[in-house]
């Protein structure tokens, strides 16, 4: 599906490829949505208006000059911007999605395979309540800026859930299980992701704001919109020292519980082994045994073997051992 924006006075249409006889005859488009489009609608876009349109594979690609480069006439952008569904324990609750920016003429193409919500405010921004919004590069910004506000949201969200399991393991019995530690894991996989979308809109800023096609008043937005990355890159580090802690915590406060285990094991053991004695040189059943006519040998040696027991437990409550 194609959708195109086009700006007329001080407000913003959108209509579908379908429906627009000769798209290049209009002079006021200011963004080209394309989400699922097929070939035959990527191939007539790229002829009406002599475009080149990053593949899937191009768009998918990880070096750096492959996310962003630009030639005489447009700047090819291919960003991650990240989908999650918040706290849901499962690999594919949160990824980072491939989305393409070509700013050409003035117009923003836009080339996506996913809904993103941050596409759904910007469609709902200019056809509502439109800002200044009066080129591909001001609706590029837009864009942008509210999935830096969307990441911004996310780390708060993930600095909460690392509060409430740092409670939970310091002052709850059930904080130190296997969900906890599968807690702490999936979040750090969180952050890891919401790290690699905020670092790549770092990077694409950064080489945008030194180029020679942009006009000064968006380049002094891009600063401001850099500054504020670099406050949710310093906040990455802080959460991300933070689980790490957490789970170090988790495997001390384990380890603690594992030893508290085997010293009950141990206690009973080094307990039990003076009784064990007792009964077995009394359970050798040889003839000549002085005590095996003894009427009084089978208290007795019970009363030996209660002795033998308790005599270590109190040995170790002495040395606080237990």
């Amino acid at each position: 599906m194609v959708t195109f924006y086009t700006r007329e006075n001080e407000t913003f249409s959108a209509t579908l490829l379908s429906q627009i006889d000769a798209p290049s005859e209009h002079k006021n488009i200011v963004w080209i949505d394309m989400l699922h489009s097929s070939m035959d609608e990527i191939k007539q876009i790229e002829t009406l208006f002599d475009i080149k349109i990053p593949t899937k594979q191009e768009r998918e690609e990880i070096e750096i000059s492959s996310r962003y480069w630009e030639d005489n006439r447009s700047i090819i952008i291919n960003s991650y911007f990240f989908v999650s569904f918040f706290f849901v324990e499962t690999a594919k609750a949160h990824y980072n999605e491939s989305v393409s920016f070509v700013l050409q003429d003035n117009i923003l193409f836009t080339i996506r395979d996913k809904e993103l919500q941050a596409f759904e405010m910007i469609h709902k921004m200019l056809t509502s309540h439109p800002k200044e919004l009066y080129s591909g590069y001001d609706v590029f910004m837009q864009i942008f800026d509210i999935r830096i506000d969307q990441d911004a949201d996310l780390l708060e969200y993930a600095a909460s859930e690392s509060d409430d399991i740092r409670k939970k393991l310091l002052w709850e019995s059930d904080g130190k299980s296997e969900d906890t530690l599968r807690k702490i894991s999936t979040l750090q996989g969180f952050t890891l992701k919401v790290r690699q979308s905020v670092f790549d809109k770092r990077r694409i800023l950064t080489a945008l704001a030194k180029s020679n096609k942009l006009p000064q008043n968006i380049k002094q937005d891009i600063v401001i919109m850099i500054k504020d990355i670099n406050s949710l890159v310093e906040f990455i580090t802080i959460d991300g020292n933070t689980l790490d802690n957490l789970q170090n915590l988790f495997l001390a406060q384990t380890n603690i519980e594992q030893n508290k285990i085997i010293k009950l094991f141990t206690v009973a053991s080094v307990v039990l082994m003076p009784p064990t004695l007792i009964a077995s040189i009394y359970g050798m059943n040889f003839h000549f045994m002085p005590e095996l006519d003894w009427s009084l040998g089978y208290p007795m040696s019970l009363m030996m073997m209660v002795i033998a027991g308790v005599i270590p437990l109190i040995y170790f409550r002495n040395r606080g051992w237990l």
